[in-house]
């Protein structure tokens, strides 16, 4: 998925002879943080609403200039570079460039989250497994065959090396809404469990308790 196909028209672009007055009011009325500035259409930097207000509001851009900062995406880089940019400089919108360098649009938080939605499958029906592994046993191919040795398939798979412990986490979304028999196997094959979530939960500790409780309640 492409930045440009998550682009929305219609954000204000700013200029360098505009009122900071202005472009505070732009920000307010569509409840941004930040706008583009530009000059004919080519993108110039990205004035944010903190470096506005302590400035003259009868003053033009002009005067904040050396404060634009040249965050923007290309039209034709991966929606996900967009994350690492919010995530980055805590953003609320992203501008998009073309080739010729001219702002075609924004990126606005909502089509982000939408475009992430639709990414992770989290619409799709299905349990999600967390296992841990050593990272030498990390094997895309055996975990695609031992979910499938269950007769199921994986929808999602995300993985990162946690320093703590120095295992791999890995978090798979099935096609199937229960899980316990492929939990099974991933643990015959050394895996470890950190966290499961289906139709039917496994057995822990919380409910252990609650029945516990529940049968003391009961005498």
């Amino acid at each position: 998925m492409l930045a440009a196909t998550i682009t929305v028209q219609g954000f204000p672009l700013l200029h360098l002879e505009d009122k900071v007055s202005f472009a505070l009011q732009c920000m307010e009325d569509f409840d941004v943080q930040e706008l583009a500035v530009v000059k004919e259409d080519y993108f110039l930097g990205l004035i944010q609403k903190a470096d506005l207000l302590d400035t003259d509001e009868a003053a033009t851009l002009m005067v904040v200039s050396d404060q634009l900062k040249k965050i923007m995406i290309a039209d034709t880089a991966h929606f996900l570079t967009a994350l690492d940019l919010f995530s980055k400089h805590q953003l609320s919108i992203l501008p998009v460039l073309n080739e010729q360098l001219e702002c075609i649009g924004m990126i606005p938080q909502k089509s982000l989250n939408d475009a992430l939605a639709k990414f992770l499958g989290v619409d799709s029906p299905g349990a999600i497994i967390v296992l841990s592994v050593a990272p030498y046993q990390y094997s895309l191919a055996e975990m695609s065959r031992l979910v499938e040795s269950n007769n199921a398939q994986i929808l999602q798979l995300n993985s990162y090396f946690d320093e703590t412990n120095g295992a791999m986490i890995i978090t798979l979304k099935i096609n199937k809404e229960e899980a316990q028999a492929i939990i099974a196997t991933f643990q015959r094959y050394d895996y470890q469990l950190v966290q499961y979530f289906g139709k039917t939960p496994l057995h822990n500790d919380i409910e252990a308790h609650y029945h516990h409780l529940m049968n003391y309640l009961d005498v």
